[in-house]
């Protein structure tokens, strides 16, 4: 959907095909990026361009950082709506919901989302 939101009105403005492709390319191995384990600076970069740093806060478990970083590419758009948290050199200590354990290991996680929810039976409506 939100591709496209920008690729329709890109080719009915009459952007080349080229140019489109390029754009697809770019976010492709954008999103991949944001979303990779490394832990290094891109120094005055990161005020331009999300960054996995910027990003890895979006996914952070700590309460300050709930409801923050939605930019996909432009970071100032987070600034701007004061959505954005950012701290200097800090990288978050946990990952996902709080309240929420993921399991660990990579097979725990990949059956995580077909688990059976079990619901108190004091937590259930009435007949």
């Amino acid at each position: 959907m939100t591709r496209g939101l920008v690729l329709v009105p890109l080719q009915l403005l009459g952007f080349a095909e080229p140019a489109l492709y390029a754009y697809l390319v770019f976010v492709s191995f954008h999103a991949v990026f944001i979303h990779a384990n490394v832990r290094f600076s891109l120094g005055a970069l990161e005020s331009l361009l999300v960054t996995p740093r910027f990003h890895h806060w979006h996914h952070a478990a700590a309460a300050q950082a709930r409801d923050r970083n939605f930019a996909v590419h432009l970071p100032w758009l987070d600034r701007l709506f004061g959505t954005s948290h950012f701290p200097r050199n800090e990288w978050p200590d946990r990952y996902g919901i709080a309240g929420d354990p993921v399991p660990e290991g990579y097979l725990g996680q990949l059956g995580y989302p077909f688990r059976r929810i079990r619901t108190h039976p004091s937590t259930l409506p009435s007949p």
